[in-house]
């Protein structure tokens, strides 16, 4: 389909009735027959578009006029098929990829009539808990290869966007901002967050609401929800509840709960190792243990935040380094495949921010981890327009990259950079925070101040501005494909005025 074609389409949905509308809400999430880039194994994943155009808008038209009952019929009959076929898929001692396939189409249809439909949503989103707590565990049994990998990533990721474009359609308050996956059985200590009750070893992943947040989450070969991975602790004594992280600017830290819940969050997914895996029969509290090792080496030595994504160096940690290393010293070898990080433009970028690592623990891998298994997640309704603006405007920025766009900066910036990296080393002598982190350079400060400061609140400001209109146009939300076609327009007005902060090719 060309893009004359795909202008076409949009100006077909766009007549259609406001119940029609609601179809947005699929063509916001991946299609359903995904389509990878049959080069290297190391290439990129890509969601094929032109499929989700060409084969759904025929059921776009039928579903808009139906009735509230005649959609209550179609979910029945499609969660009959699905939990069948969900049956199957875990019986397979195999990977049954085109069954997982199908399972992920099925998965997004529900989706539509939940978006149609607000009352439907609690039946769509009990539909996708049991399919990805039904595959993930049966994953434990399959060969973890990239075909795998890729099954995993249809389902996990393409069900979460299914909710999430519906709740957005919806107005968000369809469901409640909990969302349960299963009870995970653990002999750790463990305390209640939230109406969740956290075990300690637990790993806990979140997505932030900075720029490079979403650059973290999009910017590698499997481009998903979350940035950032943590280690939860809970003291046997005492009770208490601590967070084992580390952070761009500070290096390795240990939070209180109330302080690792109160910095800016879209979401958290609580994860807790498989109560059945081999290594907790020989030491039930193999994951409070870690947990504990990790929080004594932390407050007895700082550890610089490891910029190069260097997963073997243990003198310097990144934020999944805080939850790897403690576990791989006590048999768990968690992140099994690791996804690389190929587009050359995206290698170019990161490498100016200072990584030396592009097949690194890429956060967002860990719940595609049969070795885990997902407790529970917390969305913030109100920040879900946010997220989705995030995702549209870094994807957009790295298409950019690859077509040889560079992140700068004015040059007379640079001696009073190097002059503040100075002051900040002496800050770190004397145990102050630095303003430049250790370990990142003067003039990768200043690319990460252009992503930060400049170049994507522009593009959100003027994303925003795209996006309203849209929705006062058409009495609905602009879907997430919608969105980057209108993050690109924005990006085009803007280009001459993001100099040097973003150069083109």
């Amino acid at each position: 389909m060309t893009r004359s074609d795909r202008h076409r389409v949009t100006r077909s949905v766009a007549s259609l009735s406001a119940v029609v509308a609601l179809a947005g809400a699929l063509l916001a999430v991946p299609a359903p027959f995904p389509r990878t880039d049959p080069a290297a194994e190391s290439s990129a994943f890509r969601w094929d578009a032109d499929l989700l155009f060409a084969e759904l808008e025929g059921e776009f038209e039928r579903a808009s006029g139906g009735a509230s009952g005649d959609a209550e019929a179609a979910v029945e009959a499609l969660e009959a098929e699905g939990y069948a076929m969900l049956a199957d898929v875990v019986a397979s001692p195999e990977p049954p990829i085109a069954e997982l396939g199908r399972l992920a189409n099925l998965q997004f249809r529900l989706a539509v009539l939940g978006a149609a439909h607000a009352q439907l949503l609690p039946r769509v989103r009990d539909f996708v808990v049991r399919a990805r707590v039904g595959v993930t565990e049966a994953a434990g049994s399959w060969p973890m290869d990239r075909t795998t990998h890729e099954a995993l990533y249809r389902i996990v990721y393409g069900g979460r966007i299914a909710l999430d474009e519906a709740l957005v359609q919806t107005g968000g308050d369809a469901l409640p901002p909990l969302l349960h996956f299963q009870d995970v059985p653990s002999e750790a200590p463990s305390i209640v967050v939230e109406g969740v009750r956290v075990h300690s070893g637990d790993v806990l992943l979140s997505r932030g609401g900075a720029p490079t947040s979403a650059l973290i989450a999009r910017g590698n070969d499997f481009p998903s929800t979350f940035s950032h991975a943590a280690l939860a602790h809970v003291d046997a004594d005492t009770g208490e509840g601590t967070v084992v992280e580390s952070l761009i600017e500070a290096g390795s830290v240990v939070t209180t709960v109330d302080e690792y819940l109160a910095s800016k969050k879209h979401r958290i997914l609580v994860l807790r190792l498989d109560p059945g895996h081999p290594a907790l029969r020989d030491d039930p509290l193999l994951a409070h243990r870690a947990a504990e090792s990790i929080l004594e080496r932390v407050r007895a030595e700082h550890l610089p935040y490891d910029f190069a994504m260097d997963w073997s160096d243990t003198e310097a940690a990144f934020c999944s380094e805080i939850v790897f290393h403690p576990y791989r010293d006590r048999g768990v070898g968690l992140w099994p495949l690791r996804s690389p990080m190929s587009a050359p433009g995206l290698v170019r970028w990161l490498a100016a921010m200072g990584v030396r690592e592009f097949t690194s623990l890429v956060p967002s891998d860990a719940e595609l981890d049969p070795q885990l298994r997902a407790v529970a997640e917390w969305r913030d309704m109100g920040a879900l327009m946010d997220f989705r603006l995030d995702n549209a405007i870094t994807d957009v920025l790295l298409e950019e990259a690859e077509r040889g766009a560079r992140l700068g900066y004015s040059w007379y910036r640079l001696p009073l950079a190097r002059l503040l990296k100075a002051y900040s080393v002496a800050q770190s002598l004397t145990g102050r925070r630095p303003v430049i982190p250790r370990g990142m350079e003067a003039s990768t400060a200043l690319r990460v101040d252009a992503l930060v400061s400049t170049v994507h609140p522009r593009l959100r400001a003027a994303l925003q501005e795209r996006a309203g209109r849209f929705r006062a146009e058409r009495g609905y939300e602009a879907p997430y494909w919608v969105l980057v076609e209108l993050a690109r327009e924005a990006l085009r007005a803007e280009r001459d005025g993001l100099r040097p902060a973003l150069t083109p090719g």
